[in-house]
């Protein structure tokens, strides 16, 4: 068995430094998947963080590329409406100062007609004066011949001067409706100018709100080709060739991350694949290792069943020898043991009759006491041995048809009976008596058992 021993142990052996050898390899395999796996998860992580700020990149540009659109659209559009209400300021502005010019044009025939009115008027009051101061002459029938043929003259001039008067004034009605319609025209020219003023005013604000919204979107594409990296392109390129150059270089990144990303999984995928292979070389080494041991671990039970059989032995040996010596003395205790039983024995019997004996003096005791009783309850004198025991108990039988008898009367008929004063004690004697006969039966019994 030892030499079987040795020839299995020696290869043990021999496999030891090997099977340590291994174990440093696949903790140095290990440690570096467990690097590996470390690296592919930081590798996806980063990979999945820059996919998430990549969508997030695109998804700001669409949304900037969108506003961009729309603000463009919206520039446009304010572009037209500012046109427009420069093209109708300019033409309000025209026709204010036609307006302004045909005012003051007004204002000069107005004047002008004033300024006739009032010599017209004159020129009445004059020759108004003139005739009043030749009518009011004493002579009215004497006329001179050259103010007699002045007289329709004046009468022409003066029809011709009303005609004119007449005119005039209907002209400067007409230029006063028309200055009035000018001066209306003019109030409604200003409220327009100063719509317009308004609406120029709102334009400048909303231009220099699109040129601010402008000014930090293009701040927003120069951070954003910043963190791109995109420095290359030149600073005087159009917006629209800017946006197509940070999309451009947004492909570009995804294109880039994407092919990592299967240069990752490729790497990880081979990793796996070596760590499966060296697993399944650990696992069969292992197994291999475990066959060797279950065979040690065999032969070392072997030898230790067989050493705990050599102990048991002995101790076999010197348990026989020690129950030997206990048997000695057990039969030395047995025999002594048997004197002493023998002993008891003797003892025993000696007690039983003395136990008997005392039986019978307690039972002749009790009869004493009972005859003592009976005779008391009869109302004999108890002292007196010389009494003998048929005649106490020949009293009691006659009592006790006596009383028997007194119960068949009491049951026929409901009448009481009397009975003397010295009688009734009697009854009460008899009766403690039966209670007596009663008790000495029981204790008789008790005694024979």
């Amino acid at each position: 068995i030892f030499v079987h021993y040795h020839l299995v142990l020696q290869p043990c052996l021999c496999l030891s430094p090997e099977h340590s050898r291994l174990k440093m390899r696949v903790a140095v395999l290990e440690e570096s998947v467990k690097s590996s796996e470390v690296e592919c998860k930081a590798s996806r992580e980063t990979v999945l963080r820059l996919v998430a700020e990549l969508d997030q990149e695109r998804r700001k540009a669409a949304s900037s590329v969108a506003a961009l659109d729309s603000l463009k659209v919206v520039y446009t559009q304010l572009k037209r409406v500012k046109q427009t209400l420069t093209e109708r300021l300019e033409a309000s502005k025209r026709v204010i100062e036609a307006a302004r010019r045909e005012s003051h044009c007004l204002e000069n025939q107005v004047e002008e007609l004033e300024r006739r009115i009032q010599e017209a008027e004159s020129k009445l009051q004059a020759f108004l004066e003139t005739l009043v101061g030749l009518l009011e002459k004493r002579c009215e029938d004497v006329i001179l011949p050259t103010e007699r043929d002045s007289l329709p003259e004046v009468e022409m001039r003066l029809c011709c001067v009303s005609e004119k008067l007449s005119e005039q004034t209907e002209l400067h009605h007409i230029a006063q409706q028309r200055a009035q319609l000018a001066e209306q025209q003019v109030q409604d020219l200003r409220g327009r100018l100063q719509c317009l003023e308004a609406e120029l005013l709102t334009a400048d604000m909303h231009c220099d709100r699109l040129q601010h919204s402008k000014q930090d979107y293009e701040e927003f594409l120069e951070q954003l080709s910043k963190t791109m990296k995109v420095e290359d392109f030149d600073i005087d390129l159009d917006f629209e060739m800017k946006l197509k150059f940070i999309l451009s270089r947004a492909e570009q990144l995804v294109r880039q991350e994407g092919t990592a990303l299967v240069e990752s999984k490729s790497l990880t995928y081979s990793l796996q694949r070596k760590l499966k292979s060296q697993k399944e070389q650990i696992e069969s080494k292992g197994l291999h290792i475990q066959l060797l041991r279950k065979k040690v671990s065999e032969l070392e039970e072997e030898k230790k069943t067989r050493s705990a059989l050599a102990a048991e032995q002995n101790d076999a040996q010197l348990q026989a020898a020690r129950l030997q010596k206990k048997l000695e003395c057990l039969q030395s205790e047995l025999k002594a043991t048997k004197l002493s039983n023998t002993e008891l024995k003797a003892q025993l019997s000696h007690t039983s009759e003395l136990k008997v004996e005392g039986r019978r003096v307690s039972f002749f005791f009790q009869l004493v006491d009972f005859r003592m009783l009976v005779s008391q309850t009869l109302g004999l004198d108890a002292t007196a041995l010389a009494l003998p025991n048929y005649e106490i108990i020949k009293l009691l039988e006659t009592l006790l048809h006596g009383h028997c008898h007194r119960h068949h009367l009491h049951h026929h008929a409901n009448i009481p009976r009397h009975y003397s004063t010295h009688q009734r004690p009697h009854l009460q004697q008899v009766q403690e008596l039966s209670d007596g006969s009663n008790l000495y039966v029981t204790t008789c019994r008790s005694h024979e058992t």
